[in-house]
């Protein structure tokens, strides 16, 4: 089953399942869209899925609990909204009182943004499809636990994760979301300094896997370690051409 935020698949899922034993508890970081997680806890691991964005943790304990009275509220509200009604939603929807309507503006921003973010991004109100709510209705999962990190600092759940066998960073673009060049920050953005996350994976004793979309930065910022380059049918390659996605990790080369 997919991610019900899911936009495109995976390349790197089924390298990570086999580097990643069947069996392990992982922490991921910068939780949003949930594509690799889901994966991964569909597949007999438990990931514990950290957020320091409580509307991302928000909407997805509301999902897990009752994933097809949200798909039923969501539909509901999507055929009566109009697409200049949904920008005014990006700017004020965490200031509704009620959680599930907090969870279903995200979810319908979120799928009808072409950022795939609930607090940005040019609306088109028909990537939202009857499908789309279809499947949000019949989502269940299990092993997929949404932790919420109290903290300014996205990466400060690190500390806490002493009883979990990796930590994963399924991170995306290299320059996803640098909302920090005086650009404003919605309340669900993950703010990501990719020289932070190198810089605290060098004083881990954990195992850990990042995975970015390709991209010739990542090369060099992570030249010392194990780098798999995925194409895009999800197999390993050795040709940067062909390359979609970058698994970094630093216990095994495959």
């Amino acid at each position: 089953m997919r991610s019900p935020l899911q936009i495109r698949t995976s390349k790197s899922a089924a390298v990570l399942k086999k580097i990643i034993p069947e069996g392990s508890t992982i922490s991921s970081f910068f939780f949003y869209d949930g594509t690799v997680e889901v994966a991964l806890a569909n597949s007999g691991r438990t990931i514990v899925a950290h957020t320091n964005k409580y509307p991302v943790y928000e909407f997805w304990t509301t999902l897990i609990k009752d994933a097809e009275g949200l798909a039923t509220a969501a539909e509901f509200m999507y055929e009566r909204l109009l697409e200049p009604e949904m920008y005014l939603l990006q700017e004020n929807w965490t200031s509704y009182d009620k959680r599930e309507d907090r969870a279903i503006f995200f979810y319908i921003l979120s799928k009808c943004s072409e950022s795939g973010l609930a607090s940005c991004g040019k609306i088109d109100k028909n990537r939202l499809t009857s499908r789309n709510i279809t499947n949000l209705k019949r989502f269940k999962i299990k092993n997929l636990y949404p932790f919420y990190d109290n903290a300014k600092d996205p990466l400060a759940g690190i500390k806490s994760a002493k009883h979990t066998n990796f930590l994963l960073f399924p991170i995306g673009d290299y320059n996803y979301n640098l909302f920090d060049q005086g650009k404003n920050i919605g309340p669900d953005m993950p703010l990501i300094n990719h020289a932070d996350i190198k810089n605290i994976l060098k004083e881990t004793d954990k195992k850990w896997v990042v995975v970015y979309n390709n991209h010739p930065a990542i090369f060099k910022l992570y030249e010392d370690k194990n780098i798999i380059m995925i194409d895009k049918h999800g197999n390993k390659t050795l040709h940067r051409q062909r390359c979609r996605e970058i698994i970094i990790n630093n216990f095994v080369s495959i």
